[in-house]
């Protein structure tokens, strides 16, 4: 695991722990399970097409907040290398896309000055509603293309690239109409995913900066019921994951309402 700061404002019980990661690489798998469980039902007619979109909606949410949270515990040398491979999503979202030891560097670096100029994710986080909801939708290959440029093309992320190309072709080819079904459905639950985690938590009022989402009591429990606690924590109390990146996600709802009165998804 990434090293910890040996002190913290808060209770040892907040910090996250083994056990926590191995929850969220567990989920990671399962929900992988699911969603390429659900496109062969839907391609062997078992299930009707529209299904696909509802279990998108469901896992892939659940998929990028725990990789979100795997981030901030293990490096790529720790973590099983399909989650590693794959990065943002399960099913590869795009031609071009960084693979997870990429998205560690980016986000670590996202941490240290968000929604500042030296933040590699300022280009969907600034700007008006148009340019973020552009900057959202075309993040998988924007952030591969600005990384590329600055840090070069290396031989593993050349191979991850090569890999999700040919697993592409494989959905592609075994379901036909289905794909683009299916792939339309990733692409929208992502970018949706992306203006909530970047713009919504680092944009308010025309400030930059990190904020949290005061929802009312009713979005709360929707969002919990629909996306789960982990995203729903993660994105309501966001001022708090950044100032203590260490904090659980499970935590994030006592840690805030300590902090500033967040909202808790139990």
């Amino acid at each position: 695991m990434t090293t910890q700061p040996l002190t913290s404002p808060f209770p040892a019980e907040y910090m996250v722990t083994e056990f926590d990661a191995l929850g969220y690489s567990r989920r990671c798998m399962v929900g992988t399970a699911v969603l390429v469980g659900g496109y062969a039902l839907a391609i062997a007619q078992i299930i009707p097409p529209i299904a696909l979109p509802l279990m998108v909606l469901l896992v892939l949410p659940r998929w990028m907040i725990n990789v979100h949270e795997l981030l901030h515990i293990y490096d790529e040398q720790q973590l099983n290398r399909f989650i590693c491979l794959m990065g943002v999503s399960p099913v590869p979202l795009s031609v071009i896309s960084l693979s997870y030891g990429e998205i560690r560097t980016q986000h670590f670096a996202h941490h240290a000055a968000p929604a500042h100029a030296s933040d590699p994710d300022l280009y969907h986080i600034q700007g008006n509603w148009g340019q973020a909801i552009f900057n959202a939708f075309t993040s998988p290959e924007q952030s591969a293309l600005r990384w590329i440029n600055r840090h070069g093309l290396t031989p593993q992320l050349a191979f991850d690239l090569a890999i999700k190309l040919m697993v592409l072709v494989a959905l592609a080819v075994l379901g036909g109409s289905l794909f683009i079904w299916f792939w339309l459905s990733l692409r929208l639950v992502y970018g949706l995913g992306d203006l909530a985690f970047f713009r919504l938590v680092h944009h308010q009022r025309g400030e930059y900066g990190t904020f949290s989402l005061p929802w009312p009591l009713w979005a709360v429990q929707l969002s919990t019921l629909v996306f789960g606690a982990t995203v729903t924590n993660a994105t309501l109390n966001h001022d708090v994951h950044h100032q203590n990146p260490y904090l659980a996600a499970r935590a994030l709802p006592a840690a805030a309402i300590a902090h500033n009165g967040g909202m808790a998804a139990d």
